[in-house]
Parts: structure tokens; C-alpha cells; sequence
């Protein structure tokens, strides 16, 4: 039989059982490269494009715009021009009854929650992956929480040990962020990760995350094996933005706040309603309103920035994944970053490139973590 290769649903987190064709970008009979944005999915977190695996020819789109198909299930065929009919009807029916065989065996990966006490508060925890290695700490950005990284989990926890946690005042976790200072919520993460027996890990945050991640990097050094920050607060040259943090406390209505919301990615049609109902159900909470707007207040406060540079000016080996087109925090100023500090830009996203394009910041993570790219010899090494 010739080389053809399958379109399937694509797992983008471990909590994700099916998507929704939102539409296609080739048609039929169209030529594609592998790697080229193929087809527009829904998911219940996100809408985000699954990438072509292979080159040829698109001779068939099995699932249409609007068709829900669970994880795995065949969306269009990409083959050469000269492989016949019959070919691709076998193919598809050898497919169907392979799909079906593995849906059964298949027992569906869970982010397994638990809580710990740390510096006298509940902190919600999920984790993943291997049982040996250097884990990886996720921790999320401002009012976000451990499903912000619903993209990266199932890519990182194939390799190692992963661990993703609920700031104070967040998700799952106590509401009580005392004075809401990036050093307190250190002290909190720090707390615990002792409370878990990680004594070294990768720790990876997201913009308000990654600032916490900085203050306890710079005060237990001996702690971050690597230090990784995703569109990170308060970096040289860039600009935390009021309107955003304001608009989200404020907004209670799910019209208003869905605006609000399409400033933290490049693509507004990737905010769904079930996103913007997400919000509303969690600020609904008792305590969220008073954690976010002290988490808002010191995000704003001047002293706080200077704090969080300070700390930043002590840690070397640093990698920024961020955007330019940012309107959250904004971009970093290459040139006034501390010595050993890079950038690796992502283009085409705003302020949640490891949502926009989970992808290429999958493999960006995979190779700072395991120390080389995933497709290279040794790369899926425990860090």
C-alpha cells in the first residue's frame, strides 16, 4: 500500500476526551507540507489548529465543519496524488476497526489531585508522569489556574515527573493570599513543594507564576535546576496591563467579559464560552474577588516591580518564552535583561503561547528540560 497518512483529533491535555471541526484550512485536493495549520478545532478549554504529520495530498476530509470526534478519531487522509481509490477505502476501514480496538483497551490518563497544607493554607496539587526524574513545577499566571497547562501536561509528563500548582487564591487552593506580595506567594510555593519532598525541580511559570518563580528561585537557589518563564510579569520592558486585570474583577457578565478576555491571545475566536463561563463560575467563589484584586493591587505597585527585577538580576541561565504582540504584561526588552538570560520568541500568539501554540513551545520545554530537542538522540532522558 502507498504512504498515506491519517488527520486524527489531537490530545491537547490529559482532561480533553473529544473536539469539534471548527473548519478546514486546505481543501481537497489541495497540496500540504507537514507542519502546515491544517484544521480548526474546538475544544470545551480552547480552539486551537492541528498541524499536518505528513506531505502530500489532503484526498479526503472525513470530518466535516461542525462534527464532534473523540481523541484519536480519523479527520481526512493526506496521501500522493497516484494512490488509488480502493487504497484509501482500505485504509480507512482498516483505521475505523484499529480506532475502535484501542478506544476500548485505552484506560484514559488522569491528573491525579491531591492537597497539601503550605505555610498554613490548602494548595491544590495535580500530578503526572514518571516516577523518576527531576519533576517539573508548573505554576500558572493571575486568575488563571493548574488547567492553564492542560497543553503541556501530557507532553511533559511522557519524559518526567510533573507537578502543576494552585497559587494561593486560586483554583483549588485557599483563598487567602494574606498580602498578595509575589514573595509571599513564594514562600507558599516553596512551602509546598517541602510539604511534597522536592528538594530540585524544573520550575516553569507563567506570567504572575513566573514572577513568584523568580523571588523563590533567587532565595533557594539550590531549588531550580532550571528556571523557565512563559510571557513573564515585570520583566525589563515590559508593562503590566491594568485595564486587563480591572476588566476581569469587574466584569460579571459573561458579554462583557468575553472582550476582556480576547486581549490575552493573538486569535480571539480561541476564547470559547465555555472559557469566559469558567471565569464567571470560579470569581463566584467565596474570597476569589478579594484574593484577585490584592494579587491586582501588588501586580500594579511599582515597589512590587522593582522587588521582582531585583530578584531577577541574581539568576543566571534563564529562558523567556514570549510574544511581542503581549498585551498583558507586554514584551521584554532584550538589552536590559540580566547577563545569561535569552529569549525564545513565539510568533503568532499574545499572552498564552503554551495555549496559542503548544506546539512549538512543547518542544522549546522539552529541550530545556531533558537538554535536548525532542526528536534528537537522548531526548526523552529524565532531567
Amino acid at each position: 500500500m502507498a504512504a498515506i497518512t491519517p488527520i486524527r483529533m489531537p490530545k491537547w491535555g490529559l482532561s480533553m476526551q473529544e473536539g469539534t471541526v471548527v473548519g478546514w484550512n486546505k481543501a481537497e485536493g489541495a497540496h500540504v507540507s507537514e507542519g502546515d495549520e491544517l484544521v480548526d478545532i474546538e475544544t470545551a478549554k480552547i480552539t486551537n489548529v492541528a498541524e499536518s504529520p505528513g506531505a502530500g495530498v489532503l484526498r479526503r476530509i472525513v470530518a466535516r465543519e461542525g462534527e464532534t470526534r473523540p481523541v484519536g478519531a480519523l479527520l481526512g487522509i493526506v496521501a500522493d496524488a497516484e494512490t488509488s481509490d480502493a487504497e484509501l477505502d482500505a485504509f480507512a476501514a482498516a483505521f475505523a476497526e484499529r480506532f475502535a480496538a484501542e478506544a476500548q483497551a485505552q484506560v484514559a490518563e488522569a491528573l491525579a489531585l491531591s492537597t497539601v497544607d503550605a505555610a498554613g493554607r490548602s494548595i491544590r496539587v495535580g500530578r503526572a508522569g514518571q516516577a523518576e526524574g527531576t519533576p517539573v513545577v508548573l505554576v500558572h499566571g493571575w486568575s488563571g489556574d493548574l488547567n492553564s497547562w492542560l497543553f503541556n501536561i501530557e507532553a511533559l509528563a511522557v519524559r518526567l515527573p510533573v507537578i502543576a500548582l494552585d497559587l494561593p487564591g486560586h483554583g483549588g487552593s485557599s483563598k487567602d493570599v494574606r498580602d498578595g506580595s509575589t514573595e509571599t506567594l513564594a514562600e507558599t510555593v516553596g512551602a509546598a513543594l517541602d510539604a511534597l519532598g522536592v528538594g530540585q525541580a524544573h520550575l516553569i511559570g507563567h506570567s504572575l507564576g513566573a514572577a513568584v518563580l523568580v523571588r523563590l528561585a533567587a532565595r533557594r537557589p539550590d531549588l531550580a535546576r532550571t528556571l523557565t518563564l512563559i510571557a513573564p510579569a515585570h520583566v525589563p520592558g515590559g508593562v503590566v496591563s491594568a485595564a486587563f486585570l480591572d476588566g476581569v474583577i469587574e466584569q460579571s457578565r459573561a458579554r462583557a467579559l468575553k472582550p476582556v478576555l480576547e486581549q490575552l491571545v493573538a486569535d480571539p475566536s480561541a476564547v470559547t464560552r465555555e472559557m469566559v463561563e469558567d471565569m464567571l463560575k470560579f470569581k463566584r467563589l467565596d474570597g476569589v474577588e478579594a484574593a484577585l484584586a490584592a494579587t491586582r493591587d501588588r501586580l500594579l505597585s511599582a515597589e512590587e516591580a522593582a522587588a521582582v527585577q531585583a530578584d531577577m538580576a541574581k539568576l543566571t541561565d534563564v529562558l523567556v518564552i514570549a510574544s511581542r504582540d503581549d498585551r498583558i504584561v507586554g514584551a521584554p526588552d532584550e538589552g536590559r535583561l540580566p547577563p545569561g538570560w535569552r529569549v525564545r520568541w513565539i510568533e503568532n500568539a499574545g499572552h498564552l503561547p503554551h495555549l496559542e501554540r503548544a506546539g512549538e513551545v512543547n518542544s522549546v520545554l522539552i529541550e530545556r528540560v531533558c537538554g535536548t530537542a525532542p526528536d534528537q538522540p537522548g531526548g526523552t532522558a529524565p532531567g
